[in-house]
């Protein structure tokens, strides 16, 4: 009989430490790549002259994932409001031939997120929001190169743990893990058409966190664009991005299973180029909805982006 109580109360107890354990995790702690997607766009192969860029993007997410795990119905909600600054410095240096560039942005989000857990002991719910800090991004060497119609160029992004993180939060906007991703952007654009096509590959490497010993992935994104001036300034077309995890996460932390996260995007994109001051400026807006999701959120995003060259 007393063994009977025991294991009446201790079930429950032990459902309730593992739920609390769970919430956090996902395919890619967090259920979310490091690198933002669908950040490369249009002329993404493009380096430009010697001079200084200063992007500003407004970025808005809702997404839901419903996913089975072995120990239940994970259901997630989230919505996000990201600013993001970054600045691009090409220099009048070359090297291996390319113009040589470098980079650093960061950022500031407003996550709200609220998730459950559905086991044979009945929902274990949990909620969070915070409103803090990205992780910063720092491209120190970027190579660019021109051919005619054809421009690519190469990068090597370190992504540093300087966002807000703690791993008993269900809300962070830090990752709490270093990250290497080489990339490579090319576009084809012909002046005399105005038609454009550009992708960018990008390959991400997670370190593990430390707090949670916890090793995501690695992971494998696209970033396409495709669009034509219908004028000197203004250019119509589509945009979208792939995300594939290619490989389970690893680590004590991982609890949920091997987990891959998976999901594409597609939309309309637009760009309109303008002069103000003598400075040139670029503001580009676009819309994706997600689909094919797997172990992730799958939902609907939109930004507006405007590039200031000096």
């Amino acid at each position: 009989m007393l063994g009977a109580l025991q294991r009446f109360w201790t079930y429950p107890l032990v459902a309730v430490a593992l739920v609390a354990s769970l919430l956090p995790a996902a395919a890619v702690e967090g259920g979310q790549s490091p690198y933002f997607k669908g950040y490369r766009d249009f002329m993404t192969g493009v380096l430009p002259g010697p001079g200084v860029t200063v992007r500003q993007d407004f970025y808005v997410y809702s997404g839901k994932e419903r996913s089975t795990l072995p120990q239940g119905r994970l259901t997630l909600d989230l919505k996000q409001v990201t600013h993001v600054l970054g600045v691009t410095v090409v220099t009048p240096y070359q090297l291996f031939g390319g113009d040589y560039a470098f980079s650093v942005r960061g950022g500031v989000s407003d996550f709200d997120a609220d998730m459950a857990l559905a086991t044979r002991f009945g929902t274990m719910r949990r909620s969070g929001s915070l409103t803090s800090l990205n992780d910063i991004v720092v491209n120190p060497v970027t190579l660019g190169w021109h051919a005619g119609n054809w421009h690519w160029n190469v990068l090597a992004a370190v992504f540093l743990p300087a966002g807000n993180y703690d791993r008993n939060r269900l809300a962070n906007t830090g990752k709490n893990a270093w990250a290497v991703s080489p990339q490579l952007g090319v576009t084809y654009f012909d002046p005399k058409t105005g038609w454009e096509v550009s992708g960018a590959a990008i390959y991400v490497n997670s370190f593990a966190n430390t707090d949670t010993n916890y090793k995501s992935g690695d992971m494998f994104h696209f970033d396409f664009a495709a669009g034509r001036m219908l004028t000197p300034a203004f250019k119509l077309g589509a945009v979208g991005y792939y995300a594939q995890q290619l490989g389970p996460d690893s680590g004590a932390g991982t609890i949920a299973g091997g987990r891959k996260l998976r999901v594409a995007g597609i939309g309309p994109g637009i760009s309109y180029t303008f002069t103000m001051n003598n400075i040139a400026m670029n503001l580009v807006a676009k819309y994706y909805r997600e689909f094919g999701a797997q172990h992730t959120t799958q939902g609907d995003s939109g930004s507006l982006s405007l590039r200031v060259r000096f």
